[in-house]
């Protein structure tokens, strides 16, 4: 049994899938272009002391304190990272970005269904492991980033605009 009647049917819909698909794609590297651009315009002040407790904490667990190769990669990361969350918290600030009940409820909903946890379990965890604010900057971050990816015209390597509403998830009816 198929929800497709046809041969054509199921086509159609294979090709608007991978349609969606690959503006999907396009999007999320329109985004990581956009934040490597703003990275590399903007001088983001980061403090060395949370770099080095990043980077310890990181080292620690995989019990590799003395590995010099591994750790300048990790400064590296680490850098990136946090001057990715200042960039973003910055926004977030100036765009007056505020997040709703019901966008918290969504994206947990979908962060739970990629850990293959049912939506109660994962909060409980998260409000067990205090991370509920974490949850809420994450969500503000994303919508930040997307209102400033919302002012950019992105296209694609013919020229083409990309249509960014294709990055929305779309809801189940």
């Amino acid at each position: 049994a198929s929800e497709f009647d046809t041969l054509t049917e199921l086509r159609a819909d294979v090709s608007e899938r991978l349609t969606r698909l690959k503006s999907m794609e396009q999007g999320a590297q329109a985004r990581d272009l956009l934040v490597q651009q703003l990275l590399d315009t903007l001088e983001i002040p980061i403090p060395e002391g949370i770099v080095e407790e990043e980077v310890t904490a990181h080292l620690e667990k995989e019990n590799r304190l003395d590995d010099t190769v591994h750790r300048a990669e990790v400064i590296e990361e680490v850098k990136k990272s946090l001057a990715t969350e200042f960039l973003l918290d910055a926004i977030v600030r100036a765009e007056n970005v505020q997040v709703s009940e019901a966008e918290l409820t969504e994206y947990l909903i979908r962060s739970s269904q990629r850990y293959g946890m049912p939506p109660e379990q994962f909060a409980q965890q998260l409000q067990d492991a205090g991370q509920i604010s974490q949850l809420v900057a994450e969500v503000s971050r994303t919508k930040a980033l997307a209102v400033v990816l919302g002012r950019v015209n992105v296209v694609d390597k013919s020229g083409a605009k990309i249509d960014l509403e294709a990055l929305r998830p779309q809801t189940q009816p």
